[in-house]
């Protein structure tokens, strides 16, 4: 971590991992893929390193919002 740069006091790889984790899940990747990407045994450990924000689960309704939107102008 020092040939990055980084504080050796403040970042561990714990910090890493729990950057990583949330990066994931704000680009959308699915919890089961994170969780085998990172190696926890159940789903509410990702959940717990996940940290959702409120721009990300906006943009998770949005896209439930433009599916429904589609399926009723098909149905028209």
């Amino acid at each position: 971590m020092l040939a990055a740069g980084l504080d050796v006091t403040q970042v561990v790889r714990h910090t890493l991992r729990h950057t990583a984790i949330t990066h994931l899940v704000q680009a959308g990747v699915d919890l089961p893929t994170v969780k085998r990407i990172s190696g926890h045994k159940n789903l509410s450990m990702v959940e717990r390193y996940s940290h959702q924000n409120g721009a990300h689960i906006q943009s998770a309704m949005d896209k439930l919002q433009e599916r429904y939107k589609s399926k009723d102008t098909k149905a028209s």
